[in-house]
């Protein structure tokens, strides 16, 4: 089973469960702690591959449902029978699958940094990274990915904390997550806005310039979705804008989870 930490509320029955992005662990959810936890229970979860999971074996059959029957496992394991989720990046999309698949276990969600389509530099990038992996070391493939994906001054958290995460990746963890690029190009291109029936705030850096206008447009197709736009703040926003991203999340919660 995947690793997890939680912190518990006492005076709360509510859960908040943190999926990371690929090349990231739990410890990217460390600004959210103090503030989340007053209001909620929080469940952290470490992917297969890494940060605590990092031992944990990856199948020939590796694939997006079994990354989400992960998930689930913890919170059946935990005995969660909901959660409101939140996620970043890759873990955006995970949720995406998990709301489709999974409903029953998701209440409210938070997408941060989210991506709802491969437009034509996302393909070109995903095609070098694939075409340079077996050339270059890990190393320089995360610090390319990192300066493309988070390229302004006020990224520099951000990058750093990617980097850092990232290469403790082994090469063949990170080339198995990369064997899903076709299973993930397959499902972003077949999402409807309209199939989906819960409520999401998708919640993107104003310099998140690969994927945040897509995101926009994804959101406005769906009376249960909102859009936040946050200044200042790239691809992760939560490390980027720490405050403006757990208070909008706060807000959130409390106003539509009777809703």
């Amino acid at each position: 089973m995947l690793k997890y930490k939680t912190h518990i509320n006492k005076n709360r029955k509510q859960w908040i469960t943190f999926i990371h992005g690929f090349g990231g662990s739990s410890n990217i959810w460390h600004r959210q702690i103090r503030e989340l936890s007053k209001h909620h229970n929080l469940l952290f979860i470490d992917l297969r591959g890494h940060g605590k999971s990092k031992n944990i074996v990856l199948e020939s059959n590796f694939s997006l449902e079994i990354v989400c029957n992960d998930i689930i496992n913890v919170l059946d394991y935990l005995k969660i029978k909901s959660s409101h989720f939140i996620g970043i990046s890759f873990g955006s999309l995970l949720i995406l699958k998990l709301l489709i698949n999974h409903n029953k276990y998701i209440n409210n969600s938070v997408l941060a940094g989210a991506i709802t389509s491969f437009n034509n530099l996302t393909k070109f990038l995903l095609l070098c990274l694939n075409l340079l992996k077996g050339i270059l070391p890990n190393m320089y493939l995360y610090k390319l990915f990192a300066y493309i994906i988070m390229p302004k001054p006020n990224h520099k958290e951000s990058k750093l904390i990617f980097i850092k995460e990232a290469k403790l990746i082994s090469r063949t963890v990170f080339t198995k997550w990369l064997s899903l690029i076709p299973e993930l190009k397959k499902f972003i291109i077949n999402l409807e806005p309209n199939s989906f029936h819960k409520r999401i705030l998708f919640l993107s850096g104003k310099d998140d310039y690969l994927f945040s206008e897509d995101v926009k447009r994804f959101a406005s197709k769906n009376n249960l979705f909102s859009y936040i736009s946050v200044e200042k703040a790239g691809h992760v926003v939560n490390i980027d804008k720490p405050y403006s991203f757990n208070q909008h999340v706060i807000k959130y919660i409390e106003e539509n989870y009777y809703k």
